[in-house]
């Protein structure tokens, strides 16, 4: 990124609040307030990357407090400067305007912690520069978001040295997020951010597939149902058919627990789901088509605790061949993964018995 010389200024913003949600079982974090959290994921993560890239020489302007001066004195970088300072519970109108503030202070590119919300709200300060999303919300269907902390940091490296100089508008998502609660996904495109053009930005928005072969894919899973074992059968229409079948009630964008073929419970939490899992579980998971998430992104509620007390070898992923088609990989994004077993593979039921070798990417 050519900054004429000198060093390059960098706005970065936490949105405290992002992430929340899943602490109480939400599907989004939107009406939830700073109070409300007992902790903030968003602040924690802005303190890792900060801690990853202290020995980058550029000038950081924030916001004060929870939404960047906490990562900053608790990562112990202390070059930087404060171009907004927000007062009381840290609301969307902050958001907008530290965006400003920080646009109008000369920052050449943005880095935010957040989720689709967040994006919106840079969206309607009217930033016009390049961000990277840090993914911490609940939910990201937008396509301005790094794959991971990690892939964010990396990208945060190849801008600061001048190695990325190519950049894209990518599309920002407005959600219905009653209607989500509801398990209907009525999405919208609500504008556009400048992103660097790279392989570690999500390119693609949430797509939808038709379910082609979900009825199939269910049958298959029924069959293979052990008794006395719990089967969480995750998000989205093609693990749902699943429940169908079976003539069980479903909640479209949670997790129900199936057992003896029996609906016990729907909805699960993380705390509930963390406490009936163990290797008699079994978890039934289907990629975000367009993006190819398979943990991360709409599943929050599986944490690294329950997938190293599962593992993934009791894990079966599920997806229409159309869906696949589409997908390079599937992608893991899940915090405090680093203690886990990583496969370089893993198989995806497409149809009754037939499965595709797809490589699983954190």
């Amino acid at each position: 990124m050519k900054h004429e010389g000198r060093m390059l200024k960098v706005a970065l913003l936490v949105n405290p609040i992002a992430g929340c949600g899943q602490f109480f079982n939400l599907k989004g974090s939107d009406t939830l307030r700073l109070k409300d959290c007992p902790k903030s994921i968003s602040l924690e993560k802005a303190v890792e990357f900060l801690e990853e890239v202290k020995d980058i020489q550029v000038e950081f302007v924030t916001a004060s407090d929870k939404m960047g001066e906490d990562a900053f004195l608790k990562s112990g970088v202390d070059k930087f400067r404060i171009a907004y300072s927000y007062t009381g519970d840290c609301s969307s109108t902050d958001t907008i305007n530290a965006s400003k503030s920080m646009f109008e202070d000369g920052a050449d590119f943005l880095v935010f912690f957040g989720g689709d919300g967040t994006a919106r709200d840079i969206v309607d300060s009217g930033f016009s520069k390049p961000v990277i999303g840090v993914p911490l919300g609940t939910k990201m269907f937008s396509s301005v978001f790094a794959i991971s902390v990690s892939r964010a940091v990396q990208l945060f490296r190849s801008i600061a040295t001048g190695s990325v100089n190519d950049f894209v508008n990518a599309d920002v998502i407005d959600l219905n997020e009653k209607a989500y609660e509801r398990g209907d996904v009525e999405v919208s495109r609500y504008g556009t951010l400048l992103v660097p053009k790279s392989d570690f930005i999500m390119s693609e928005s949430k797509a939808e597939y038709p379910a082609s072969s979900s009825e199939a894919i269910a049958q298959y899973i029924i069959d293979g149902m052990q008794d006395e074992v719990n089967y969480l059968i995750g998000p989205g229409s093609t693990c749902k058919a699943i429940n169908k079948l079976l003539s069980l009630d479903s909640s479209l964008l949670g997790f129900d627990l199936v057992r003896n073929r029996k609906l016990l419970a729907k909805d699960l939490s993380e705390e509930q789901i963390n406490e009936i899992s163990g290797q008699d579980t079994r978890i039934v998971l289907s990629p975000i088509g367009g993006q190819g998430f398979l943990l991360g992104r709409g599943n929050k509620q599986l944490t690294a605790r329950i997938i190293a007390k599962v593992g993934f070898k009791n894990i079966t992923v599920v997806s229409s061949e159309e869906k696949l088609r589409n997908l390079r990989g599937l992608y893991v994004d899940i915090l405090d993964s680093e203690s886990l077993e990583k496969p370089k593979f893993i198989k995806v039921l497409f149809s009754y018995g037939r499965f595709k070798l797809m490589p699983v990417i954190f």
